[in-house]
């Protein structure tokens, strides 16, 4: 199973993946171990204030998962390989199925997400000009 395959955390055996994502083939792509990893969990209400100012609504939805994933580091490749898992036109899809802790549930879940905002600085280049690396790697996953 790919979310009990073994690998490399700055040598440290690592014997789980904290975040896996399963392309629209079902094919497995365990992401590096992140620097940090932050879970939110988010209620979707309907609501409004009545005409005394005092909040009137209705959940629509509960327990809405985020997690929020950060890198201090990333080769130029490994960021470029999470990244095209969201592109469409890499073969990638802007939804994907995800295996997370999630907080709430307090284990492993498996949820459809989709991706918001990635960002990272260039941290080293090449003699050509090529980026060989990236510092602060951030990405969201966002429950659908």
């Amino acid at each position: 199973q790919a979310g009990n395959e073994a690998f490399k955390n700055g040598g440290i055996l690592m014997a789980f993946a904290l975040v896996t994502i399963y392309d629209r083939e079902s094919k497995t792509h365990i992401l590096p171990p992140p620097s940090t990893y932050s879970g939110i969990t988010s209620t979707l209400v309907d609501s409004a204030r009545n005409t005394q100012g005092v909040v009137v609504g209705s959940v629509i939805r509960d327990d809405i998962a985020k997690i929020e994933l950060f890198w201090r580091y990333l080769t130029a490749g490994q960021w470029s390989d999470i990244n095209r898992l969201f592109k469409t036109s890499a073969g990638g899809s802007f939804y994907n199925e995800v295996k997370f802790f999630d907080q709430t549930e307090g284990s492993f879940v498996r949820r459809r997400m989709y991706v918001n905002d990635r960002s990272a600085g260039a941290f080293k280049c090449d003699e050509d000009g090529r980026i060989l690396g990236w510092y602060d790697c951030k990405l969201n996953l966002i429950e659908v």
